[in-house]
């Protein structure tokens, strides 16, 4: 058994508002300690059940929010960025037999809280061969198209429900209820690391019986409108680039891979590289 987890910070119990999920800000750093608890729980639920490899990618923001030292000595991180994959970075290195999504949220053209796609700031919707698509859509195909199937989603009850959806033999578990984009009814941290760590455990017993089938992508479009008009500008510089409306850049792409490298460029590229 293989496990790879994707874990992301505003699903994560307790995570309400965008302070919380931004380096320096009011709350961060308890939310990080909340992030790296849920998936330390589901990491110890996948090596208690003998799994021979976990790897986590810390997808969110930086790539630096969980706390290594806090973690199973067993376990391997893929940490920073920019990567090529995003989310599930890593998940080509070896065939594994389950991806778990923590702490995800839903896409910004569905109602939740700290709804967005890739980048809140930058994207206001992406579409694959004209239908919106969310991280979890995008974390799915990649993972599949490395024949890997996704087993577990938690985060807010409006990301389980969709995942439900279009995901019926997944697993959900719900760690709070929105009451707006930024406010909800949450469970306990204790509450929601147990919960988390019980669907892990389901999941990743439904992947040892082979219960979990990889989801696969035929996606050739990718549209991504803008929230302003500028980039959508430059990108259109690039022949590989249509501009499609003032905001909007449509490109034909090969796979899903790509895709997701493209947004990632889209999302990542500055004129002035860290120091």
């Amino acid at each position: 058994m293989k496990v790879f987890v994707s874990a992301d910070l505003e699903g994560i119990g307790g995570v309400v508002s965008w302070e919380q999920t931004l380096p320096d800000r009011d709350g961060y750093a308890q939310a990080c300690s909340w992030m790296t608890a849920e998936v330390r729980a589901v990491a110890d639920v996948a090596l208690e059940r003998g799994a021979e490899r976990v790897v986590i990618a810390d997808s969110h923001h930086h790539g630096q929010n969980l706390d290594p030292d806090a973690l199973p000595p067993e376990v391997e991180v893929v940490r920073a960025g920019p990567r090529r994959l995003g989310m599930v970075h890593g998940v080509h290195l070896d065939q594994f037999d389950a991806v778990l999504c923590i702490g995800f949220h839903t896409g910004a053209h569905e109602i939740g809280m700290l709804n967005h796609t890739k980048n809140g700031a930058g994207f206001h919707e992406i579409r694959l061969d004209g239908e919106p698509v969310d991280e979890l859509d995008l974390v799915a195909r990649t993972a599949g198209s490395h024949g890997a199937p996704i087993g577990l989603v938690t985060g807010d009850r409006a990301m389980c429900d969709s995942a439900s959806r279009r995901f019926p033999h997944v697993e959900v578990v719900s760690v709070k209820d929105a009451i707006g984009r930024m406010s909800g009814l949450c469970l306990s941290p204790a509450a929601s690391i147990a919960a988390v760590a019980e669907g892990a455990g389901r999941a990743i017993d439904r992947a040892a019986e082979g219960n979990l089938p990889v989801v696969t992508s035929e996606a050739r479009e990718l549209e991504v409108e803008f929230t302003w008009h500028h980039p959508a500008e430059v990108a259109s510089f690039l022949p590989q680039f249509e501009r499609v409306d003032a905001s909007t850049v449509r490109v034909r792409t090969s796979s899903i891979d790509e895709v997701v490298a493209t947004l990632e460029f889209l999302s990542g590229y500055r004129l002035v590289p860290y120091p």
